[in-house]
């Protein structure tokens, strides 16, 4: 895999899916450009010792076949608009492991419950810089894990490691459960059941190329009409 910093258009297209789904994919379009190493990590000798390899930043992560991680995708209900809908109760998991945040991005709905990992050998720190939501900062010195109490709020804020400057996570809190996040496949599926009958507006944000336009989709007796692929123009052109 390739961990790429790029600046980025949009072009949409559709695809087909499978029952009670929308599903689709996230893909560059031209040539990703190479980013620099996190060199901050070979100052550390506990965390440069973890990786056999150099370690780049994580901020685009990109596939050999163009494929893109990390891309939530989502329903948006509006402004001052809410979707009903189950509530998500699979354990939400932030671990800390080789010096490095994983995921990269985590998405969450707004009550389920979240675990907080340190899978390292020594100190991390777990510091939620939020507004809507209780900031809070919790230091793990050794192997250990904390259950934080849920989100309350919709919001989109940044975690990050106070003793380690380059270890940062974006969270992404949703009041809805209709929200999925592209894996390294650049695959995502969001599950639709319990989505009342409408037209709805789905949109992909990510933390470089950042919204998609809008598209429009169809929802009835819980199957969705189509799906929409994610297309991210690198803005490099190959040699």
């Amino acid at each position: 895999m390739r961990f790429e910093m790029l600046a980025a258009g949009v072009v949409i297209g559709m695809v087909t899916i499978a029952s009670g789904q929308i599903a689709g994919k996230v893909t560059l379009l031209g040539e990703p450009p190479d980013i620099p190493e996190l060199k901050g990590m070979q100052t550390i000798p506990q965390c440069a010792q973890m990786h056999k390899d150099p370690v780049y930043d994580d901020s685009v992560l990109v596939s050999d076949a163009n494929e893109i991680a990390n891309v939530i995708v989502f329903i948006d209900p509006g402004k001052d608009k809410t979707l009903p809908g189950p509530k998500k109760e699979t354990l939400a998991v932030l671990d800390q492991k080789g010096c490095m945040y994983t995921p990269h991005v985590l998405a969450v709905q707004v009550g389920q419950p979240v675990l907080v990992k340190n899978s390292d050998p020594l100190m991390h720190n777990v510091h939620a810089v939020c507004i809507d939501n209780t900031p809070f900062n919790i230091a793990q010195v050794n192997v250990k894990e904390d259950k934080i109490a849920p989100f309350t709020a919709k919001e989109r804020f940044k975690i990050q490691c106070d003793v380690h400057g380059w270890m940062k996570v974006v969270v992404q809190v949703f009041d809805h459960p209709y929200f999925a996040t592209s894996d390294e496949k650049g695959k995502y599926t969001i599950d639709t059941r319990g989505l009342p009958d409408g037209t709805y507006t789905i949109k992909a944000w990510h933390e470089v190329f950042h919204e998609s336009k809008p598209q429009q989709i169809e929802v009835k007796a819980g199957k969705a009409a189509g799906a929409v692929d994610f297309q991210y123009q690198s803005g490099k052109k190959k040699k």
